[in-house]
């Protein structure tokens, strides 16, 4: 259950500012914020797994 909220909370941060940053920066290209979570998520995912 911990990992589970690990995951959560560092994708949902990551993906909150990956979002503020390419609407401000990348000139409204806030879908970034979706490719960065969902990178973050698999990452996570991968990680756990290998643990093992």
């Amino acid at each position: 259950m911990g990992k589970a909220l690990l995951a959560l909370i560092v994708t949902l941060i990551l993906g909150l500012l990956a979002t503020a940053f390419g609407y401000d920066e990348m000139n409204g290209f806030s879908e970034v914020g979706a490719v960065v979570a969902v990178a973050v998520m698999g990452a996570f995912i991968i990680y756990f797994q290998e643990k093992r």
